[in-house]
Order: C-alpha cells, then structure tokens, then sequence
C-alpha cells in the first residue's frame, strides 16, 4: 500500500455486558492498529476524523506500520505515510488540523494534510537518541522532546526487559525544544546521570515544560519536574514522600493545574487523583480513584478518562471531576502484552473534542485494535 491509498474499515457495534454502553469496534484484530500517545492530540477539531497507525500489508506485529486519517462516520481511512521506522505513537495534529508533527527514525517531520507534502524539521545528531513521544505546544509554535546519549542506551531483548537496566544505567539524557517556523533548536534541560522523559509543554504557557525522572515509580527519586523554556527555574513539582509512587502526570487542556495519580505504597493500591499548582507548586488531593495506569482530561475540563490496570479493575473509566464520582464506562480487557513495542496493547483512552465519545486500544479480540465508546 502507498501513500494517498484509502483503507476500508468494517465497523462492528455492540453494547458493553458490564454497563450497556455502545462501543464500536473501529479496527480489525486481525491487522496491529492502534491510536497516538494519549495526551496527543489524535482526533479532528469537529470529531470527525481520527488519526492512527496499523500495518495492512500483513498480519505480523513487526512489520512497518504507517499512519492514518480514518473517517469515523466511515471507516475510509487516508494512509499519510509510506516507508519504515515511523513512530508509531508519535503523531500529533495542529490544532487547526492542517498539519501533523511525528517521528520517524532520528527525525520530526511536518506533513500537510491538505497535500500531503512532508519535511524535516529536526534531527538528532548522531551520537544521541531521540527517546519519548515529542509533544507539540497549544499554539503549534514549538515542539519538545527528549535524547539520549546513544553511548548509553540499553538495547531491549524484547518487551519490557530495558526498562530497569536503562533505569540503572543512569544515561546521559537532555530535552530539545524546536521552534517549528524557524528550524531552531535548543537544549532546555540536561542530565549526565538520569533517564529524562515525557517532556510536554504547558498549554498557553511555551516557557513552562513539564518533564519526568524516568524509571520504576519506586524506585525513581521524584517524578515530576518543572523547567522554563529557556533552561532556568529547574524545580521539582513533586518530592517524592516515603514508599509512594506517582505517575502520568498530564496538563489540565487550560494549562492551570498539572496532574497525576498517587498511589500510597504499591502500584495500583489506595489510588488517589491529584493537581498541582505550577506556579505555587501548591497541592490538591481531589479525589480517591482506582488504578490507573493512564488518564487525561477533556476539553473543558469537567471530566477525566481513565484505564484500570489491575484484571478486576480492566475498564474504562470516566471521572465527574465537579461531582468527584467515577463511574465505568465499558471492559477494555486488555492483556497489556507487547507486540513490537511496551505500548502496543495499552488502552490509552483520549476524549473527542467536543465529547461525545473516547477512543481506546486493546487486544482483547485478536491483536490489538482501536474502539470508540460513546458518552
């Protein structure tokens, strides 16, 4: 298949045996697809259109998987790329919608969704490793993301096996931020001795980037850290207390508060929604929660969507956060297994822009394949 090409998607509908809500399979489990990283946007400004990645020519997991433009009234999707070594989770649209930033191999490319048309508009220097997903400010004026040293990089034997020995490596690891008209590029942050990850710009703010110590949550120090653009005020957002573990922290959509999930020892155990002031650092516990792996906040934010992780806990959730109620909104039932990479099977929920459903991943059909539930 070839750049320009469409996809037929067969959509499958059926009422969720735990809450009667519909969900629609938009994806074959036949054929590896998923959507992007969760706190990308990956969805149209008028809800209909979603962006995706799958691989059609094959049933293999490791085999090339390019992007998509799925019609979702449809199911005619738009292949947008051609070639190997596309970040598969990479992808993220303006928020206009007129064109999309992703990874592929060392490099970032724009590419037009009028045209097609793509081009590079930064590349990391051979010695270093462009890690994490990239994240695109709300104004589409600048990009972050994170290196690595190649030098210290720990190549995976399969599934999760890097994880703790990058961790224990210590690698050398820095955050570039990329001014997208001008080409430019600078380092925001670096540190000889500590994995560096999931860097995301504050909306509304370019000189806020929020970043994580990466590793085992732990095991690392402290999770959440704040630094202005232009390298100054690094502080830490979160001090890590005792035997708790934080993660996937998130920007609220208005960049007012950042928040996480705080779990009091064990990962998954007496679970509670958090924000935190990043001017104040000043912190709020919202709400008791169950185990989420991931979460993200809608539009507006009045609500929060979020994965359980645990097998009695493997749905999708939905949080009133001005009620403070939580509520399931269909079974993912995922494996969580790895395909060609960690994430492939995640749930990954993410809101429709004006919220009348949220999409998610999950392979408890077949291979891994992309639902939409409704709201």
């Amino acid at each position: 298949m070839a750049k320009g090409d469409i996809v037929k998607n067969t959509f499958r509908e059926y009422r969720d045996k735990y809450t009667g809500r519909l969900v629609t399979q938009l994806t074959s489990a036949e054929r590896l697809s998923h959507h992007p990283y969760f706190y990308n946007k990956m969805i149209t400004n008028d809800s209909k259109y979603l962006i995706y990645a799958s691989s059609y020519d094959t049933s293999s997991c490791d085999n090339i998987r390019n992007l998509y433009k799925m019609d979702l009234s449809t199911g005619d999707a738009l292949q947008l790329t051609e070639g190997p070594h596309v970040g598969a989770f990479s992808a993220n649209l303006s928020s206009d919608d007129t064109f999309l930033v992703y990874k592929r191999s060392n490099a970032i490319y724009k590419l037009d969704l009028r045209t097609l048309n793509e081009e590079i508009i930064y590349e990391t220097p051979v010695e270093w490793f462009m890690l994490s997903v990239p994240s695109l400010g709300s104004d589409d004026k600048y990009l972050v993301l994170v290196e690595m040293k190649e030098s210290d990089r720990v190549k995976p034997a399969g599934g999760w096996s890097a994880f703790v020995p990058q961790f224990e490596a210590r690698p050398h690891c820095r955050i570039i931020m990329i001014d997208i008209n001008k080409r430019a590029s600078w380092v925001v942050h670096e540190n000889e001795h500590c994995q560096l990850g999931h860097a995301q710009i504050r909306p509304n703010d370019n000189n806020t980037v929020m970043f994580c110590h990466e590793g085992p949550w732990d095991r690392v120090d402290a999770r959440i850290w704040l630094v202005n653009s232009d390298g100054t005020n690094l502080r830490c957002a979160r001090p890590r207390e005792g035997n708790e573990q934080v993660g996937h922290e998130f920007w609220l959509s208005d960049g007012s508060k950042l928040a996480f999930v705080h779990f009091k020892k064990d990962y998954g155990v007496d679970a509670t929604i958090r924000l935190i002031d990043p001017i104040t650092l000043e912190e709020e516990i919202l709400m008791e929660c169950h185990g989420y792996s991931h979460f993200i906040s809608n539009h507006d934010n009045s609500m929060i969507v979020a994965d359980g992780h645990h097998p009695e806990e493997a749905f999708i959730y939905l949080v009133n956060l001005e009620l403070k109620t939580e509520e399931k909104l269909c079974w993912h039932g995922t494996s969580w297994k790895c395909y060609k990479t960690t994430q492939d099977s995640h749930p990954h929920p993410a809101f429709s822009p004006d919220g009348s459903f949220v999409i998610f991943t999950s392979d408890k059909d077949g291979l891994p394949a992309i639902y939409k539930v409704e709201l």
